[in-house]
Order: structure tokens, then sequence, then C-alpha cells
């Protein structure tokens, strides 16, 4: 079945590189949710991940054509967002902390309804994820909430596994 998928895939793909505009689109709309996911969770910005999925969805449009085809499409498509997350962040002249102050986890306990608790905690992770330097933080993100393997993400970031785990160690 994976296999297929990835046949599919493979197939626009090779439709958008010979300039077919809906099948971009396709591509879009198949994987600009997961690469907005990881891009918000990286630069920690809803607003800057929006803008930045646009960017990476343009590069992406114009290095289509040396896609390959020797990894798949979302791996490739993937690393560019990463690099180009790890980028911005790097690139950003103040780095803008969302931390909560005791009195907002005051305010916010005190009604002890579930949905603000979960709410409180994702502010929290997501707090304690924009602490952890850019490229720990990345290989975090990869490690969790992307479920991939070490070989996976050292192969992404260009490094060794090794230098996967020990970053994904020091960003824990």
């Amino acid at each position: 079945m994976a296999r297929r998928n990835e046949n599919e895939v493979n197939d626009v793909v090779r439709r958008a590189q010979e300039g077919d505009g809906q099948a971009f689109e396709h591509l879009f709309k198949q994987f600009g949710r997961p690469l907005y996911g990881t891009i918000e969770r990286i630069v920690g910005d809803r607003d800057g991940a929006e803008e930045l999925l646009q960017d990476v969805f343009l590069k992406i449009y114009q290095k289509l054509g040396s896609f390959d085809h020797r990894s798949s499409f979302y791996t490739w498509a993937y690393r560019i967002a990463v690099n180009m997350s790890l980028n911005h962040l790097k690139s950003r002249q103040s780095r803008r902390e969302t931390r909560l102050e005791p009195e907002q986890w005051a305010a916010r306990r005190s009604t002890s309804d579930r949905d603000e608790d979960a709410g409180l905690m994702r502010e929290a992770t997501r707090a304690a994820i924009q602490k952890v330097p850019p490229r720990q933080r990345a290989v975090l993100v990869m490690r969790i909430y992307d479920g991939m393997d070490y070989a996976t993400v050292a192969k992404t970031l260009g490094c060794s596994e090794g230098a996967a785990k020990a970053s994904f160690h020091q960003a824990m």
C-alpha cells in the first residue's frame, strides 16, 4: 500500500516537473499541512510559519526540476522545510521568548477545566521548545512530533546518526 502511494506521488511529481500546475497544487494540498506543523514547531510562530510555508513551496517549485526521485518527495520537501526553518531562526535579529509568567499560571489554573489545562500544557511545551537551540529543536521536533528515526533525522540534517542522537539528548 505504501509503495503504491509512493508511486502515485512520484507520478504527480513528474507531472508537476513537466509544468502541470494542478499537479503542483495537489502536492501542496497533500504535503502542506504536515510541513506547516513541522515549520511551526521549529520557528514557534504561527504567522511566521504560514509565511515560511509559502516560501518553502516557492523554493520547492523552483527546485522541482532538480528532484531526482532517489528519495521520497516528502523527505526531499521536508529537508527543504527544516533547512529553511533553521535559516529563518538564524536570520531573526531578536529572539522573542514565549514564556508564561507565574501569575499567568495561577490565573490559568483558577479555572480547572481540562481543556484549559491541556491548552496550558501546550503553551508551556511550546515555550520550552522555543528555548532549545535551533538545530537541537529541529531534531526534537523530527523525533517527537514527526516520529522519525535517528537515521532519517541525520539524513535530513546532513549529519551523522551520533550527532543527531547527541542533539536530541542535549535538547531533552
